[in-house]
């Protein structure tokens, strides 16, 4: 009886056929659509130029007092009028409402509710909920997806954030605005994380990283698209609407193909063997390939108990399994057995001819959850963790500040959108003929260094010579770098955590260092994108470029921490702590027997 792995089926019945063509358009299709969502508080959001509205019968003069802002400039006061019109003796809070300005933004929440002064930190609230919402949906839709399934976790996860997103532009007040914002972030990180790990089980390694190298560029074309959307649409809940509204079409293209399968590998560990033989012919006839022997499951087939661990590094998309890993990619395969129908075999006995042929793992020793607080993994740990924290930080920060930039604020934000689609492009010649740690550290040290500049040097000089345009350079180009920086911070993220494996959870649940790991750090990386707004808002209690301090800070810190990590270009993959001491201490430059990483070889 021959045993075969899920790859050799996929390989057998085309590696990149129609269905992962199926598979790679749709990721590019929502990774166009879905990073709108976390950063369109840009436009819904927004808050114009605004004062104090004038007292009925009244000249504004006389109702509002003129103060001096943090430019320099005469103005209307924002948040005061006078107490006795006519009297510059005594002011209060606005009584009469206030004035926006209509030169870039139309309707937008916070002229709509009036959301400034007490309540001006209701955009960056509503952001940092919406975040907090995407780790609830990572977590719970993680848990969803393995008990039930891939296809329907993510179908579940897609309807949910377009109600949601619709429910949103229908918001009567501020307080249902931030509830619905909430599950807007919770469903769009769900349909997103579920739906990778679905499109990365229908690939073979080869065919893995290329087939998300499309989604990652769409990703930043995405964001250039919203800008246009939003300079059309001046009002936000239909702006809202029409954000949302392409993923209708993906629901009823879904449901109107059968092109989308439930995932081959899952469906193999939950045992179910009819359910194998029918994907699997189906699989075949959406491939066009021919009916192989020795490839689809006849009736008199059987598939072994075994299931996959791990896939493409997903912590919570992991399930209790016979492992067998694959040494050259660090996932685990599933392993299918063929038994070829015999005239002899009674139906009734068809079931009972199970054969599990199943190759044993690399015996390494079994660690627990907190040996990743352990040296030397701790030190791993804690420089990929604050590194992530650094970059969410940072990149947010100069994503939902780009209406703060001189200028029209819509080509602003497309241009700091566009400046991330040349650094995702550079990333994976630079990182595969680059060390890893210089090209971060260099990328962390050129934006901290921009932010430093945008500090101290004024919008304007002495002589009344202009440099905003020059501050604006200065921070699309530390969006620029922040965002080369993320290439070599997931590659160092997925070759330095060991690949032992941990039983110390419930419910038998089989986890590695390097889920474990990523999972940490990446929780940890979550809360630089949830403070972000917040670090924002104290520019205006603290002083005006506080967030830019800590940003520059955040990013020099982490330029000279990053160079503490080897570097992991021509170095193997570390089975256990050992194996990473190893690698820590000796530095090594060139290959070590086994498995090389470069990251982005064809083979990957």
């Amino acid at each position: 009886m021959e045993g075969i792995s899920t790859d050799d089926i996929l390989n057998q019945l085309n590696p990149f056929g129609r269905v992962q063509v199926w598979f790679s358009l749709c990721s590019a299709y929502l990774q166009f659509f879905l990073p709108m969502n976390s950063q369109s508080i840009n436009f819904l959001g927004a808050t114009p130029v605004f004062h104090c509205s004038a007292r009925e019968g009244y000249p504004l003069n006389e109702s509002v007092p003129l103060v001096e802002d943090e430019n320099g400039e005469i103005v209307f006061s924002q948040c005061q009028e006078y107490t006795d019109p006519g009297n510059s003796n005594a002011t209060q809070d606005c009584q009469n409402g206030w004035t926006y300005s209509q030169e870039f933004y139309g309707e937008t929440i916070i002229t709509e509710w009036d959301l400034v002064c007490a309540q001006s930190a209701a955009a960056e609230t509503s952001q940092s909920v919406q975040q907090v919402g995407g780790v609830i949906g990572c977590i719970l839709f993680g848990m969803l997806a393995d008990r039930y399934g891939r296809r329907p976790s993510f179908l579940a996860a897609l309807i949910l954030y377009t109600i949601a997103g619709i429910a949103l532009s229908f918001s009567p007040n501020y307080v249902v605005f931030v509830i619905i914002r909430f599950f807007c972030g919770l469903s769009q990180m769900a349909t997103w994380v579920v739906y990778v790990s679905l499109i990365s089980e229908y690939m073979i390694p080869k065919y893995r990283n290329r087939a998300m190298t499309v989604p990652v560029i769409t990703f930043s074309f995405g964001l250039t698209f919203m800008s246009l959307m939003a300079f059309l649409i001046r009002d936000w809940r239909y702006l809202q609407l029409a954000l949302v509204s392409p993923m209708i079409l993906a629901i009823l293209a879904i449901f109107a193909s059968w092109f989308l399968p439930e995932s081959l590998r899952w469906t193999m560990s939950r045992n179910k063997n009819k359910a194998v033989q029918h994907l699997v012919h189906r699989l075949a006839k959406i491939n066009n390939k021919p009916f192989a022997e020795e490839v689809i499951l006849s009736k008199s087939g059987s598939v072994s108990s075994g299931s996959i661990s791990t896939i493409s590094g997903r912590k919570d998309l992991s399930y209790p399994s016979s492992e067998i890993e694959n040494n050259h990619t660090g996932t685990y395969e599933t392993k299918v057995t063929v038994e070829p129908a015999s005239s002899k075999t009674k139906p009734e006995a068809k079931e009972s001819n199970v054969e599990t042929k199943t190759a044993n793992p690399p015996k390494t020793k079994r660690s627990s959850y907190l040996d990743l607080f352990k040296p030397p993994v701790l030190h791993v740990s804690v420089v990929i963790a604050v590194t992530r924290f650094t970059f969410t930080f940072v990149y947010f920060g100069f994503a939902l500040s780009t209406g703060r930039l001189a200028g029209n604020p819509y080509l602003n934000f497309f241009f700091s959108a566009m400046v991330e689609i040349p650094a995702r492009l550079l990333s994976p010649p630079l990182y595969q003929f680059m060390r890893r740690t210089y090209l971060m550290s260099l990328s962390f040290t050129v934006c901290g260094a921009g932010l430093i500049v945008i500090v101290f040097v004024p919008e304007r000089t002495k002589n009344g010579v202009d440099l905003q345009t020059l501050r604006t350079i200065l921070s699309l180009s530390g969006k620029f770098f922040v965002t080369l920086a993320l290439g070599g911070l997931l590659l160092l993220a997925a070759e330095l955590f060991p690949t032992t494996t941990i039983f110390s959870l419930p419910l038998c649940f089989s986890f590695t260092f390097r889920n474990r790991g990523n999972g940490f750090t990446l929780s940890v990386g979550r809360v630089g994108a949830i403070i972000a707004p917040f670090v924002l808002y104290l520019d205006n209690l603290v002083f005006e470029y506080f967030s830019a301090s800590l940003m520059a800070v955040s990013s020099l810190i982490t330029a000279a921490i990053i160079l503490t990590l080897p570097d992991t270009r021509r170095t193997t993959q570390p089975q256990n702590a050992s194996d990473l001491k190893l690698i820590m201490s000796s530095r090594r430059k060139e290959p070590a027997p086994g498995l090389v990483n470069d990251g982005f070889s064809k083979d990957n």
